[in-house]
Formats: C-alpha cells, sequence, structure tokens
C-alpha cells in the first residue's frame, strides 16, 4: 500500500496558548531559518504523489512570507493531480499578502483555530484573537479563493458555562464553514494550565457540551461523520480520513509522528537534535495484533464504521474470527451494530467509545 498523506509540524508560534502540550517555540528568524532549510531537504526526499498534505503546528502561518514561499515551493511538486492540501492558521496572523500566496500555490484548504467566540475567554486560555478576527478572517480566505474552511473549536474551558458553548456554536455556523472540529480540553502537565494546576470541568458538564454541539451541529445540516468533526456533504477532511482508515502516512517537524511499513515513529521533540540527524523520540515495530486493535479503534471513530472486507483485505483473516466475541458483547450491550457487511457504534457506543473497545484489547491480550 503506497503512502499518499504528508503531515508537516512547524513548530514555531508568535504566542504560546496556555492549554498547549504541542512541541512548539516562540517563534525566532534565525532558528526557524535553520529549520526550514532541514525540513526543505526531507521534503525533497519524497515522493511525488501526494493525494494529502497536512502543514500544522504550532501555527503555519507565523512563518515570515519568504519562509512561507521557500516551503510551499518545495511541497508543491509533490502533489498528486487531485488533491487536499490543508494549513493551519491562527485568525490574527492571516494577511491578504499571505494569504494570496497559500492560494496562488494551490492550497485549497484552511483550518483556522477559534477554540470559543467569547472574547474574554479567548484571553484566559491566552489566545491573542478576538472573535471578529475569525469571520474577517473567513472572508479574507473566501475573497481570496480558498473556500474549503475548517473551524476548531474547544469545550470544557476553565469558567465556561454550557450556555457560553452554546453561543459559541451559534456564532461559529453564522460564519458558514465547510467544517467544523471539536476538541475537549485536556489539562496536560506540560502545559501552562497544567504548571498552574488548572483542573478539568466535571465530565458530566463536559459529556452535556459534546452531546449539545452534536445536536446544533446535525440540526443545521451538518454530518457528524467522526467523533470530533461535523462537515458539510461532500467536505469531510481526506487527510483526517487517512489516519481513521488507518493507511500509511509520512510526518515531517519536531514531535510529529509517522506510521509507514508497519511502523510508528516519532520525532525528536528536540529541535537543536531534529536540526542535525534523523533522530526519533520512539519507534514501534506494530505486530499483527497491533494493527488490527488499532485498525477496529480508528475505524469505529467514523460514523459508519468498519466494512468487513476492509479487515479482510488488510490482515487475511475475517473479522469475525479474531472478534466475534467483542462484536458480539458490543452488540449486546446495545453498544454496536452488526450488519453483513460491517460493524458501526450505536449512537451511545460511538458517545462511549472505550467501552466498546476495551472487549476488542481483551481479545488480543489473551491471544
Amino acid at each position: 500500500m503506497s503512502t499518499k498523506a504528508l503531515y508537516v509540524h512547524i513548530p514555531f508560534c508568535d504566542h504560546i496558548c496556555g492549554y498547549c502540550d504541542f512541541t512548539r517555540f516562540k517563534y525566532g528568524r534565525v532558528i526557524s531559518d535553520d529549520f526550514m532549510i532541514r525540513l526543505i531537504q526531507q521534503i525533497n526526499a519524497l515522493p511525488n504523489d501526494l493525494e494529502t498534505i497536512y502543514v500544522g503546528g504550532g501555527t503555519p502561518t507565523s512563518l515570515e512570507f519568504d519562509q512561507l514561499e521557500a516551503l510551499l515551493q518545495a511541497l508543491k511538486p509533490h502533489l498528486a493531480s487531485k488533491y487536499e492540501w490543508t494549513f493551519e492558521g491562527n485568525p490574527e496572523n492571516l494577511t491578504f499578502e499571505k494569504v494570496s500566496l497559500l492560494h496562488s500555490y494551490g492550497v485549497n484548504r484552511m483550518s483556522l483555530g477559534v477554540q470559543t467566540s467569547n472574547d474574554d475567554l479567548l484571553e484566559s486560555i491566552g489566545r491573542h484573537h478576538k472573535f471578529y478576527d475569525v469571520g474577517k478572517g473567513v472572508t479574507l480566505l473566501r475573497e481570496v479563493g480558498i473556500h474549503n474552511i475548517s473551524l476548531d473549536l474547544m469545550y470544557g474551558l476553565p469558567g465556561q458555562s454550557l450556555e457560553s458553548f452554546k453561543t459559541s456554536i451559534s456564532d461559529v455556523l453564522s460564519l458558514q464553514p465547510d467544517h467544523v472540529s471539536i476538541y475537549a480540553l485536556t489539562v496536560e502537565p506540560n502545559s501552562l494550565f497544567g504548571r498552574r494546576g488548572i483542573k478539568q470541568v466535571p465530565i458530566e458538564l463536559e459529556t452535556e457540551m459534546f452531546l449539545t454541539c452534536i445536536e446544533m451541529m446535525t440540526e443545521a445540516g451538518y454530518e457528524h461523520y467522526e467523533i470530533s468533526n461535523f462537515a458539510l456533504p461532500g467536505r469531510r477532511s481526506e487527510h483526517n480520513q487517512v489516519y481513521w482508515r488507518y493507511e500509511d502516512f509520512y510526518a515531517l517537524g519536531p514531535g510529529s509522528s509517522l506510521k509507514v511499513d508497519h511502523q510508528r515513529k516519532t520525532w525528536t521533540v528536540r529541535l537543536g537534535e531534529y536540526l542535525q540527524k534523523d533522530a526519533f523520540k520512539e519507534v514501534i515495530d506494530l505486530s499483527l495484533e497491533d494493527e488490527m486493535f488499532e485498525f477496529v479503534m480508528m475505524g469505529l471513530r467514523i460514523r459508519e464504521g468498519i466494512e468487513y472486507r476492509r479487515f479482510e483485505e488488510r490482515f487475511g483473516v475475517s473479522m469475525q474470527s479474531v472478534f466475534q466475541d467483542a462484536i458480539q458483547e458490543g452488540v449486546n450491550k446495545k453498544l454496536l451494530l452488526a450488519t453483513e457487511e460491517g460493524i458501526m457504534t450505536t449512537f451511545e457506543g460511538y458517545v462511549m467509545l472505550d467501552d466498546v473497545l476495551l472487549p476488542f484489547m481483551d481479545i488480543l491480550g489473551d491471544e
């Protein structure tokens, strides 16, 4: 199976948000120049028929104009004739010049970090934009010609009420994005929030926010096609579906993970080391059992679930012969639906996916 997807991690930001635990560094011209030279060497070694490229971070749009152009020049020759090319950006550093540059090189999808439409909450989590900037950014993207726009929302933020989250959903819907991703706040130990001892909101409130979002988004005509993602018809994220179908993908940039040829590798998070050599923080050889379980774990995140045919094509055995007991347990608990074609979660199973997956993990653990 040839690898058709690439994730590029740009580890620089103009500022660091309180909840962020990604590999990121405050932008500096000299160190970012060194990084770009190294990154472009790595890009040049990749094949030329990539169907999806996703440039995330960090904040890719924090790069200066000439650096951004060098990155676009390096990536463009590696695209297949039909492709999806996504860039992440922060609303406050989208300029006409940068957006026009992205469009001129063929970038056809943008993902903006909104997080919330409440300006006080934005300030408290360390964001430097106001919700007004999001509307301005969306308008700018459409004027320049990038029409496939995804917006990110967070829930469970410190001090966020259910009503405040509902308002954020309504405000985001008023911008008519093509795609919306939602994320629960996770307080990671290494984030600023973790070091300050900020606690997660109660799980009951988090669940209520999640269910409310599903209801409001589906009422507005969006498909809830993956646990955390909503899309207008025909606007699903092609790149992320590579992960959920458990296909191989390349990744470049400190802290990013790739999966190729039954191995998952995570690049070092040390920028100095990354610049010097191919250094990995972790290399995992995936066993057949690992891959079977992860195939199920990722596949059940998608609303349509898993076709038996795909499992058999991939592993040479029927899914029922490996996981019959786990499937039956899920069906008995009304967490899974099984048809002749495959399995998918019920709505309850979707919301409680960990409970669905435990029996699948147990079966492989017993072997």
